[in-house]
């Protein structure tokens, strides 16, 4: 049946120290588009300069970036380090620029946009710093505050691919439901595309209207939705894990120190592993409602799929056996998550308590976990009820 599709175009501004992180978040777009596009009816649309435009004559090659490029993306995601870019006629560097022309449509309309900035915070060798430009990348960094625009810090490669799935999971699920995001809203009219799918029409009907097949699709693209929002907490998980492993030496050693300078550096290590707990509290906090409604309308679908199974008089089973097989892989999938959300609550619980900035983040990291670990229970224990009550 016929069905639409809603292109969102994601415009990425950076210098070129970033050049890793851009071709990451190509990937991840790849991915999403690959489990959004169906189940959602979203499609994510990457425009790089590299890739969206060709060349041209203008003013300044920023100009001819700017007039190809155009000003009806959906989402402005900006990444810098350790370098703000070239200047241009407008603006410090192109990088820049781009980001003030989208905040001034923010400005103009809170709902034309969502506005991402993502600054890599991670020691760059000392003969490729250059002072000057690393000094712009923190006034900039420091100025995001006194424009109202909420940016993350990341570490590495997996974090950032970490942080960025889960941003654009929230962007693509919100813009499914007609949603707005979290803290900015999102943009103009989409562009909507005919599209053919096997699937449930999307055309206005009432649940009565469905029948057997049609809420088992449903139930199909609701655990797509589900298994996706596990795969960004786990990943989160992972990352986290990586980064609390390279900081507990560093915290371990606080009990061992004397040297004033040595203090510094230790309690340096501490603030930075309270700010890595506080960034992945943002992703849990940002999937668990996701994760939520994506259960409740799997397991709403399903149910409603085997109270019209008495419709069928025949003895042809592989509807149930295929959904059968469906929810005990969900079960075993979801009991894994479950096993490593309680090992990692466990790591973060058993932390010492060295400042207040760590005691809250660690409060904060426990009480995510304990809403994630009953979430996944929840998952857990109606499939199994489910599988119990299948014909």
């Amino acid at each position: 049946m016929p069905r639409s599709e809603t292109v969102l175009q994601v415009f990425v501004a950076s210098p070129g120290d970033v050049s890793e992180e851009r071709e990451v978040l190509e990937s991840v777009v790849t991915e999403l588009n690959h489990t959004w596009s169906k189940s959602l009816g979203v499609r994510l649309e990457l425009l790089r300069w590299e890739t969206s435009t060709r060349p041209g004559i203008g003013s300044e090659p920023q100009a001819v970036i700017n007039s190809q490029i155009g000003d009806e993306y959906d989402v402005f995601i900006g990444i810098l380090w350790g370098r703000i870019g070239t200047p241009t006629a407008k603006a410090e560097s192109g990088t820049l620029e781009e980001f003030e022309r989208a905040h001034a449509r923010w400005v103009a309309d809170r709902s034309s946009l969502e506005i991402m900035v993502y600054f890599k915070d991670k020691p760059i060798k000392p003969s490729e710093i250059d002072g000057d430009q690393n000094n712009r990348v923190q006034h900039f960094k420091r100025s995001l505050g006194d424009e109202g625009v909420l940016h993350r810090t990341f570490e590495g490669i997996e974090n950032f691919e970490s942080l960025v799935r889960a941003h654009l999971s929230a962007v693509a699920q919100n813009w499914s439901r007609g949603q707005t995001s979290s803290a900015q809203s999102l943009v103009s009219p989409p562009v909507v595309l005919p599209t053919v799918d096997a699937g449930v029409s999307t055309e206005a009907e009432g649940d009565e209207e469905l029948g057997f097949l049609d809420h088992l699709d449903r139930f199909g693209m609701s655990v797509e939705q589900m298994n996706a929002g596990l795969h960004a907490i786990a990943d989160a998980t992972a990352s986290m894990g990586e980064q609390m492993n390279r900081r507990t030496a560093e915290i371990q050693e606080i009990g061992e120190v004397s040297d004033p300078q040595q203090m510094k550096d230790a309690r340096r290590a501490v603030k930075a592993a309270a700010e890595d707990m506080s960034r992945y509290v943002d992703i849990l906090d940002g999937q668990l409602p996701l994760l939520t409604r994506s259960r409740k309308e799997a397991f709403e679908a399903i149910s409603k799929a085997l109270s019209l199974y008495d419709d069928f008089d025949s003895e042809d089973t592989s509807q149930i056996d295929q959904l059968r097989i469906a929810l005990c892989t969900m079960v075993k999938a979801a009991s894994g998550s479950l096993d490593s959300m309680r090992g990692f609550k466990a790591t973060v619980g058993g932390l010492p308590r060295l400042t207040s900035d760590l005691n809250r983040a660690k409060r904060r990291v426990v009480k995510s976990l304990d809403e994630v670990v009953a979430e996944i229970e929840a998952i857990i224990s109606t499939a199994n009820s489910l599988i119990g009550s299948l014909p």
